[in-house]
């Protein structure tokens, strides 16, 4: 029944992304310091306001550096520090090659493929965060209502605002879900706060850090102060999951595990608890 459930989820969010809209290009609404454009020969230009960039083309930014891209469907890509990533020239797929962005795709247009390294996953959920990791694998953080994360094998997971999973190198299993800080993790992000203007989707983020709060003082979370990337380094040694810190990750992607008031449980998948030291 479980492998029917995967096998169904994948099936619906294949279908989803068929229907919507493809994701070839975007134009560049906001450039933060050193942002460049690399055509497939290797040569870069400097990335403007106004700009388009259109697949195989590639954005590369620098040291503390951003930018944002709209496309005409009204999804956002927001890039950060270091990072360099592309739009396939079909369908609607990211190729994040190295460091952080946010993706953020209105409610009913889709969302779509992210691809690291070896791993690819269908994504969906309105505003995520996604970060590759040194070996080939990458992170997902929903910031708001409800996504899910399915890999080509039929595995699939669903997120809820302030949950985070990891794909594996070669894109062939999840992480346990973990819960994060998720004020924490906006409040210093440079994804959502380093931008002239807000997200759309800010009151909807800002709704889930209250909710979360709320569970906070009633007791039933608490903050372990442990960073998810150092949890799964010492339960899960040789995993390739320790994600790369590109100068700014460590303030747009990085948050403390939340727990269950009064337990050590940190993440459940399919099945398995996993406690914190």
């Amino acid at each position: 029944m479980k492998t029917t459930f995967h096998i169904l989820t994948l099936y619906f969010v294949c279908q989803f992304l068929v229907l919507a809209d493809p994701l070839t290009e975007s134009t560049f609404t906001e450039v933060i310091q050193q942002v460049n454009t690399l055509t497939p020969d290797g040569s870069a230009n400097s990335a403007k306001l106004a700009d388009v960039l259109k697949s195989p083309d590639r954005v590369r930014t620098g040291p503390l550096s951003r930018a944002e891209l709209t496309a005409p469907d009204k999804t956002i890509t927001r890039v950060g520090a270091n990072t360099v990533f592309s739009f396939a020239d079909h369908g609607r797929t990211l190729n994040l090659e190295q460091g952080s962005l946010l993706f953020h795709t209105p409610k009913g247009l889709g969302g779509g493929t992210i691809k690291s390294g070896g791993a690819s996953a269908a994504v969906l959920g309105t505003t995520l965060m996604v970060s590759c990791t040194s070996h080939g694998g990458f992170k997902v953080i929903l910031l708001e209502g409800k996504g899910s994360v399915s890999l080509a094998n039929g595995q699939s997971v669903v997120l809820l605002a302030g949950q985070m999973v990891y794909v594996s190198p070669g894109g062939t299993k999840f992480s346990a879900t973990l819960k994060i800080n998720l004020g924490k993790l906006v409040g210093g992000s440079h994804l959502i706060n380093g931008f002239s203007h807000d997200l759309s989707s800010l009151p909807l983020i800002q709704t889930a850090i209250h909710d979360q709060n709320a569970q906070i003082a009633a007791g039933g979370l608490a903050d372990t102060g442990l960073m998810a990337d150092n949890y799964l380094r010492q339960r899960m040694p040789g995993n390739g999951l320790d994600a790369q810190d590109h100068g700014a990750y460590q303030t747009d992607m990085s948050s403390t595990l939340m727990v269950a008031g009064g337990t050590q449980i940190v993440g459940e998948a399919g099945g398995r608890e996993y406690s914190a030291p």
